[in-house]
């Protein structure tokens, strides 16, 4: 699911042939770009079908600040409480530097490199 070409953030979701979805984020998530993540987030939560585990790749952001950070947090906690599991499996250097400035570490679900 690309967001229009002249978006700020790109999202990308693999195939649903995977036992895991995947979205992939390329670009800009701040708080003018938190609403495409949450509403692509929100289909596949919505749909029965999918599977329960999310893992999000933020290697490919360029920017990043603590509004979309702090979005990306309530989404991966609202996630949890419906029985989804969420796993940060990439993040670049954008994405750790600004997680690292936002004190949110330990609060996000990353997964080790």
């Amino acid at each position: 699911m690309k967001q229009g070409a002249d978006a700020r953030l790109e999202l990308y979701r693999a195939p649903a042939s995977r036992p895991v979805v995947l979205i992939r984020l390329s670009g800009e998530l701040d708080r003018d770009t938190a609403d495409l993540l949450r509403e692509a987030i929100v289909r596949v939560a919505a749909d029965p079908g999918e599977e329960r585990r999310l893992s999000l790749d933020l290697s490919d952001l360029t920017y990043c600040d603590t509004a979309g950070l702090f979005t990306l947090l309530g989404i991966c906690q609202a996630l949890d409480t419906i029985g989804i599991e969420v796993r940060i499996t990439k993040a670049g250097l954008v994405a750790c530097a600004a997680i690292s400035r936002a004190g949110l570490q330990y609060r996000l679900p990353l997964v080790p490199p």
